[in-house]
């Protein structure tokens, strides 16, 4: 079978990340296995900056996506217009949802293979998959939840959607705390007050105050929240260092060597990757149980580290408090999280399960979706939108105003990473299916 050619869309909102990270390990394993990568960028009028994303990513061959300006279908397009120019066999989208519809209707006019990346467990998110299920070849899940959702909740077969953890890098040599220092303590992520819940930092920094803990924390990351989460820090200023945004060599060399405990606050994650690394250095991870924790078993309490419920920021310092004055407890679960990630979680076992699911993916004939699949609703973003025009003719307009330097209303978010029309009836009921799935699997692991 002929090595494919892969196009792969990009959000560059958040230039580091888990999604960032497996992109940049998956490119380098298509360098080393002859199949050939394209990346597309996606630029947008505001968050969407691939120059930024290319600083913390230097190495990587990229195209740009541009949607400055643009309505929902402009986007879809302009995502168009790259696949007809680049001639992949096989798209995959990266958090930039609108690339979904456009390989769905170019599978139209040829044969292309749509393989959909779950990366979160949020209700619009799944909803999205949803919807776009008869046009979808397969679906990888990083989290098990996410997989089991899918094929019992939203009608998926078990073959199209595989289950495949991301994978972390090799560490370093660590140390056990000593009674007469800080406990380092870590935040490694997007500084987002949705389902990463960054503003319980500062009620848990006060928390440890108040409970007379010695610590130390490092926040890298950045994220819409950031100023607001420097200001409500101000008190601990002694006790917390923000380092902003950091490359992946940077969190492996100067971040995780230097931690003790990471921890995490997320309501929901499919994988957690940044666990997974840290667990690879033997920092041990104290994490709220998010939804998909159970599930997932990439941190067990109590055997690999701790967990909280999600926003008891008292339990969460309690568990530091406990972990700083006993280390017999701290080295049982550093060592028994390094062998837990070494052995379950290395990007050679993750890339090798890529390998064989792409091979598997093209064994058969891409999916024809049904007609109508792809093509969004119908939305007045301006007068353009109401004149008697097709809309390839209004997105040439659009294009040509962007050029002349002439602002254009954008629908919504720029390169949306889920749509936001589903109702809330709908949502609830993906959120409390999704909990149901949850209790199941605490009840399997007992």
């Amino acid at each position: 079978m002929p090595q494919p050619r892969i196009i792969a869309f990009m959000a560059t909102a958040s230039p580091v990340g888990g999604v960032a990270t497996w992109l940049d390990q998956f490119a380098a394993d298509c360098a080393n296995h002859g199949a050939d990568l394209i990346i597309a960028l996606a630029k947008g009028q505001q968050a969407h900056d691939p120059d930024r994303y290319l600083e913390y990513h230097p190495g990587i061959e990229s195209m740009i996506v541009d949607g400055r300006g643009l309505t929902r279908e402009s986007r879809i397009r302009a995502c168009q217009r790259v696949i007809r120019k680049t001639q992949p066999t096989l798209a995959l989208p990266l958090g930039v949802m609108d690339a979904n519809a456009a390989v769905i209707r170019e599978k139209r006019r040829r044969p292309i293979y749509l393989v959909s990346r779950a990366q979160g467990n949020l209700p619009p998110m799944l909803a999205d998959l949803q919807d776009l299920r008869d046009g979808i070849d397969h679906v990888v899940c990083v989290g098990a939840m996410t997989r089991r959702f899918l094929i019992e909740q939203s009608g998926f077969d078990k073959e199209r959607v595989t289950h495949i953890p991301n994978g972390a890098r090799p560490a370093s040599e660590h140390r056990v705390p000593r009674g007469d220092h800080p406990i380092r303590l870590g935040f490694i992520g997007r500084l987002t007050p949705g389902d990463k819940r960054v503003m319980d930092i500062p009620d848990f920094c006060a928390a440890l105050i108040r409970r007379g803990v010695n610590f130390q924390m490092t926040i890298a990351g950045s994220g819409p929240c950031e100023a607001e989460l420097r200001s409500r820090l101000t008190p601990f200023s002694a006790n917390v260092t923000m380092l902003g945004a950091q490359t992946s060599a940077q969190i492996d060399r100067d971040v995780l060597p230097n931690l003790d405990v990471l921890v995490l606050f997320s309501s929901s994650e499919t994988f957690g990757i940044v666990l997974a690394e840290a667990m690879m250095n033997g920092v041990v991870p104290v994490t709220a149980r998010y939804l998909g924790f159970k599930s997932e078993r990439l941190v067990v309490d109590r055997v690999h580290g701790r967990s909280f419920p999600v926003g008891d920021t008292e339990a969460a310092a309690a568990i530091i408090e406990a972990l700083a004055v006993d280390p017999k407890q701290f080295h049982r679960l550093s060592t028994n999280a390094a062998e837990h990630a070494r052995k379950c979680y290395t990007w050679e076992r993750c890339l090798a399960s890529w390998r064989e699911l792409i091979v598997r993916v093209q064994s058969v004939a891409p999916r024809k979706p049904p007609s109508h699949l792809g093509d969004p609703p119908l939305q007045y973003n301006g007068r353009l939108d109401r004149l008697p025009l097709p809309s390839n003719v209004v997105d040439v307009f659009r294009r040509i105003r962007r050029k002349v330097g002439q602002s254009t209303r954008i629908d919504g978010q720029e390169w949306p990473l889920f749509h936001r029309h589903h109702t809330q009836d709908r949502l609830d009921e993906i959120l409390e299916s999704s909990r149901r799935l949850e209790v199941e699997a605490v009840c399997q692991n007992c």
